[in-house]
């Protein structure tokens, strides 16, 4: 488990770093296999309720839901009960998160790496969800991006965005709330700072 000084040690190494990877997929890719290399984000994986509660929630709009998970990483912490929904799909830029991702052997479920800015897909979802990766976005893009995954949803499918309180930057905020998606609820999960 990551302690609150190696969490703000993280974030001060990468965030001069993502913007000037931003830019470059292949740059950006390379980052995050490395962090996950070295193991920065295991802590991720050893659960929270958030990941439950954000599962639950899908069934909320669709039974039996087909999700798409942007930036999914190992997507170990989303515990999806088998037989509760469809199918899963799970993007991310790092190949080192989606091979781990791969090895939980979850039924119905596929992997694929992908930078989540350009993902592209001619399948439709019930639910498409943005579990804490939309602050690693550039804000100029986010409204456009949002946008976008009009496109890839069911009729009444919903995108659930997940966002740490500690980075709710009012510029962020703003772009989500003037995409073409109304804002259904908000809740605020505190996360612990130990973990």
């Amino acid at each position: 488990m990551a302690s609150a000084s190696s969490f703000g040690f993280l974030k001060l190494v990468t965030a001069p770093i993502k913007a000037l990877t931003r830019s470059s997929p292949r740059l950006n890719a390379a980052l995050w296999n490395v962090q996950y290399q070295l193991g920065l984000w295991n802590y991720l994986d050893s659960g929270d309720d958030s990941g439950r509660e954000l599962a639950e929630m899908t069934e909320q709009y669709a039974s039996c839901p087909s999700i798409l998970d942007l930036g999914c990483g190992t997507s170990v912490n989303l515990p999806l009960v088998p037989g509760r929904y469809q199918r899963y799909h799970g993007v991310d830029i790092s190949a080192k998160a989606i091979k781990r991702a791969r090895m939980i052997g979850r039924p119905q479920a596929t992997y694929e790496t992908a930078d989540v800015l350009t993902y592209t897909t001619r399948e439709t979802y019930d639910a498409i969800l943005l579990r804490e990766v939309i602050y690693y976005l550039p804000v100029d893009k986010v409204r456009e991006f949002l946008d976008r995954l009009a496109g890839f949803l069911t009729p009444g499918g919903v995108v659930m965005i997940q966002v740490w309180a500690g980075e709710r930057n009012p510029d962020l905020i703003a772009a989500i709330e003037g995409s073409a998606f109304p804002m259904k609820q908000e809740r605020v999960l505190e996360r612990d700072p130990d973990h």
